[in-house]
């Protein structure tokens, strides 16, 4: 009886057997280093897809990257090894394959009804170098994913978290209402010293032919080709969008319909949250195989005084600014471009252009004007440097007028705006918000299941001094205590890095082992360094982390 009962489990796990490919999903997930194993494919000189809109659509990338090839380096087993093997060999063969190959469950076929279910873990422990500070992340959740029929897809996530951070993280949060980077509100665990906090997210997506896709979602988005982005960045909190994507010919074009919401400054956190939404407009055009071009708008209206959403910008083909003007010009619009240019099969160039306002007759009046606000990125990514297989490079340079972003506020004494260019209380482009020049630059090399990065980034950055606004915090009302530098009324003059100013250092180094490439489970040792100094203090940190990671999400603390 004994037997029969294990036998009987046994077949219920090779119910839920499939190939060792990566699983078929929604989107490939948003993270940058799951990203650069496709990204060599999709940028081929014979390739003529668009790059800078991510998530990427799981079926676009499936058929331009291959990725069950790209996978099936990581692969460990092989369904072979069940034959001709005693029960209970097979069983240990199952449950080896399970851990470190394949989904933990797996119904259904492809192409007619499937999901797949597995667990999302992120245990890990860090202490600083010469201290007794120490960090701990206790995070546990579940993904499913799943399809109907071939067009129909689906996704929900959700993740519990209990963590105690680094001083510099845990100051963000208290000056922030208690927002986790990239990870939404937290209250207090146990004591002061860690913080509860959770997020869920779910995502539907239906292709009714090659021209277009609808997705109804609650996560992030991301547009650029590289680590940041000035336009649209995952830096904040997951919000709830719709997305309609349309190709034709050498064109991308993305519609884009979302929520954000704000926590009050100063106030209770157990109240319904103040609302603004977003309309974007996203269109991608290959001018060549080589070469890619894509223009942005979008604008921030928010949901204040009574006022209802403003059905206008809902025409998908319209341009948002003359609407914007007509209205009273009462809400925060933003335009930009981004690029990216291939110099061979192995290597591209990218760089965007943000502009929330620009002025010419001001800038021949006289330097400095306020309110000319913009922000420019430049940057190269190359694979296989030096002729060695997965070793990669990338250097990404960012820099970002005062003011920009922000908006002003909904009377002239108010600190804060209801329609800055944010989530949550966070930037939804860059962390550092505005008014900062910024380089990075990125090395890392994988060989089958062992992945090793470094990473470093400098920035100079000026804050707020003596309750004076210098531009950095995109939350504040641009014209609420606006420092004051030279010419008329003060309005000009107006420097990157001009008030309090800050110098970050921040290098992390790294090196991991990939558990199971179905949810990216790895095994991670770190040490990390940050050098922040102003003129009135210096907060310098090293730290050793360890941990073991579902790493589908990217957080960013390098800030």
């Amino acid at each position: 009886m004994k037997a029969k009962y294990t036998q009987l489990v046994f077949i219920l796990l090779q119910l839920s057997i499939v190939s060792a490919a990566y699983s078929q999903t929604v989107n490939f997930p948003l993270n940058h280093q799951l990203n650069e194993l496709i990204e060599k494919d999709l940028n081929a000189l014979n390739k003529n897809e668009h790059t800078s809109f991510r998530p990427f659509i799981y079926q676009v990338v499936q058929t331009n990257a291959n990725v069950d090839s790209i996978y099936k380096q990581f692969n460990r087993s092989d369904s072979a090894y069940l034959l001709g093997r005693t029960w209970w060999s097979k069983a240990l063969i199952l449950a080896d394959r399970k851990l470190f190959d394949e989904d933990l469950i797996s119904i259904g076929k492809k192409n007619d009804f499937k999901v797949n279910i597995n667990p999302l873990f992120d245990f890990a422990y860090g202490s600083v170098v010469g201290g007794k500070t120490t960090t701990y992340t206790n995070t546990r959740g579940f993904l499913i994913e799943g399809q109907i029929g071939k067009n129909f897809y689906f996704s929900s996530a959700f993740l519990e978290s209990q963590a105690k951070f680094l001083p510099y993280v845990n100051d963000f949060i208290t000056a922030n209402n208690g927002i986790v980077p990239g990870q939404g509100r937290a209250k207090l665990f146990k004591d002061t010293a860690g913080y509860d906090y959770n997020r869920a997210s779910g995502l539907i997506s239906y292709s009714p032919n090659k021209h277009f896709n609808f997705q109804v979602g609650h996560d992030k988005l991301f547009i650029g080709d590289g680590y940041r982005s000035l336009l649209l960045s995952d830096n904040s909190f997951n919000y709830p969008f719709i997305k309609i994507t349309t190709k034709f010919w050498n064109i991308e074009y993305i519609n884009l319909f979302t929520q954000f919401q704000q926590v009050g400054f100063g106030s209770q956190l157990d109240a319904l949250l103040p609302k603004k939404y977003g309309n974007f407009h996203y269109l991608s055009w290959n001018v060549t195989k080589r070469w890619n071009i894509s223009f942005f708008e979008a604008i921030i209206s928010a949901a204040s005084n009574n006022r209802m959403y403003e059905f206008q910008y809902l025409n998908p083909v319209i341009f948002l600014r003359p609407v914007e003007f007509a209205n009273g010009s009462s809400d925060n619009v933003l335009m930009g471009a981004t690029s990216k240019f291939k110099l061979n099969n192995k290597s591209y160039l990218y760089g965007q252009v943000m502009v929330d306002e620009f002025n010419f007759q001001m800038i021949k009046k006289e330097p400095g004007w306020w309110g000319n606000k913009f922000g420019i990125q430049l940057g190269m990514k190359a694979f296989d440097i030096f002729k060695i297989k997965n070793l990669n490079f990338q250097v990404e340079g960012n820099v970002v007028r005062p003011y920009t972003y922000s908006h002003y506020g909904d009377s002239a004494t108010a600190p804060y705006s209801s329609s800055a260019y944010t989530h949550y209380n966070q930037s939804l482009a860059h962390p550092l918000g505005a008014n900062f020049i910024e380089g990075l630059a990125f090395l890392n090399y994988h060989h089958k299941r062992f992945f090793m990065e470094s990473r470093i980034s400098y920035a100079v950055y000026g804050t707020d001094i003596g309750g004076i606004n210098y531009g950095q915090n995109v939350n504040l009302n641009y014209n609420y205590n606006r420092a004051q530098i030279s010419g008329d009324n003060g309005d000009f003059g107006h420097e990157i890095g001009q008030g309090l100013k800050n110098t970050l250092l921040y290098t992390d180094i790294k090196m991991a082992y990939l558990v199971n490439p179905k949810t990216n489970l790895r095994i991670e040792l770190g040490w990390m360094t940050r050098q922040h100094t102003t003129s009135l203090a210096a907060d310098n940190v090293s730290y050793l982390y360890f941990g073991l990671r579902s790493a589908l999400y990217n957080y960013y603390y390098d800030f």
